[in-house]
């Protein structure tokens, strides 16, 4: 590469580098946080050191149904590259790098959309978001169903209305995305309102795109994506399906004798956000009414499809609807760009920096407690109890106990 090209490179993306070179470097002081594995977290940990050890996808020998295969696989491959099967840092350190995968995604598509400031804008916006924040330890699959599916639904829009070829990576995303989470199905009901909204209101170019041949071949390609996993679960559960049936009632039989008001998720966007940042995005969202802009209408639709598909169900938990943040931080960087579209570009970036740096410093002081005083149910004596009972007990032996993945 000639320094010609290097200079470029350095220009047009060191600051996104440099971005995901801190959050990476203050991601990493939190992950030992919460001391050790909970339920979920144990089982994707169990699984990726059973495929790891060429035990298969199970737990204790048992096959599993209920998990999409890609967190354990990257967890599987971590663990193969260093050597290490006990430490849950190892884990931990791929929910880092799939946090910074999640940053620079949305970077990526804003600075397409719009320019590259705004990328910054989002990207760090979603870093610093108090959910995303203190997410980033748990060895579980929300942080990178971020990325994959804001990465299908933006490619999907920008398939509609700038060059058809992407529908082809809109759908290969999608299904990262169900191999992932399977609440990727929002999908679906996504890109469904994203294609009226063309009839209704497309241009005959917009609409000539859904006439492509990529719009049609598009699904194929991530149904090519989806087959292994699909074949695996037929083979070894008689359906293809057998997680996603799963995944279908988990929450409809969850906690029976819970039920959250309807309006939970409305009111839980400020904690999830940053009280901050979310005044932004109620003001992005006028912003983009005001002045008709597309990419950030879609956006709100996206966010509320997911918000009010799952207000619907009887139990709600803020990881449920964590899908919508790469939206709600897109939204958000919208009208913090246009209020400084017009400043001098030195006056600009201390205005924006001084925004940001703002933010970092509230959301910084919002989540250090939670860092400090979260613990898992158990810890540390559960480990304690592991250890006594690993160096006790025969290989022959039966353990009983309620939390099977953690004590696995």
């Amino acid at each position: 590469m000639s320094l010609a090209r290097v200079r470029f490179a350095i220009t047009h993306h060191g600051p996104i580098l440099l971005l995901l070179a801190l959050f990476g470097a203050l991601y990493s002081t939190t992950l030992t946080a919460y001391g050790m594995f909970q339920w979920d977290e144990a089982e994707y940990a169990s699984i990726a050191r059973s495929v790891a050890r060429g035990q298969g996808f199970a737990i204790s020998g048992i096959p599993n149904d209920k998990r999409p295969p890609l967190l354990p696989l990257a967890g599987a491959a971590s663990m193969l590259l260093t050597g290490e099967e006990f430490d849950d840092f190892v884990l931990r350190a791929v929910s880092c790098c799939l946090a910074l995968l999640a940053l620079l995604c949305t970077y990526a598509f804003l600075s397409m959309v719009f320019d590259r400031t705004t990328g910054l804008i989002a990207a760090t916006f979603l870093g610093i978001f108090p959910f995303f924040w203190t997410f980033v330890p748990y060895f579980m699959a929300e942080i990178p169903f971020m990325a994959f599916f804001a990465a299908a639904v933006w490619f999907f829009y920008l398939g509609l209305h700038r060059d058809q070829r992407l529908f082809v990576f809109s759908w290969i995303s999608c299904a990262l995305a169900i191999l992932t989470r399977y609440t990727a199905v929002l999908f679906l009901p996504i890109v469904t309102l994203f294609v009226l909204l063309v009839f209704w209101k497309g241009g005959p170019e917009t609409r000539k795109r859904l006439g492509s041949r990529a719009f049609f071949l598009g699904p194929l390609a991530g149904l090519a994506l989806l087959l292994p996993w699909l074949i695996r679960q037929s083979l070894t559960f008689g359906t293809p399906l057998a997680g996603l049936d799963w995944a279908s009632r988990q929450l409809q039989v969850y906690v029976p004798a819970v039920s959250m008001p309807w309006s939970f998720y409305v009111r839980h966007i400020p904690a999830m956000q940053s009280p901050g940042i979310a005044v932004l995005c109620a003001a992005g969202v006028i912003w983009g009414l005001w002045n008709r802009d597309r990419f950030t209408l879609h956006n709100f639709l996206a966010a509320s499809v997911i918000y009010a598909w799952f207000s619907c169900y009887r139990y709600k938990e803020d990881r449920l609807v964590s899908s919508a943040l790469p939206f709600m931080a897109a939204i958000a960087a919208v009208p913090l760009r246009a209020a400084t579209a017009n400043l001098r570009p030195r006056v600009r970036y201390l205005a924006l920096g001084t925004v940001l740096a703002g933010c970092f410093v509230l959301n910084y002081r919002a989540t250090r407690p939670i860092f400090r005083q979260n613990v898992t149910l158990g810890y540390p004596s559960f480990l304690d109890a592991m250890a006594q009972l690993r160096f006790e007990a025969a290989s022959s032996d039966v353990v009983l106990g309620a939390n099977y993945p953690q004590i696995n």
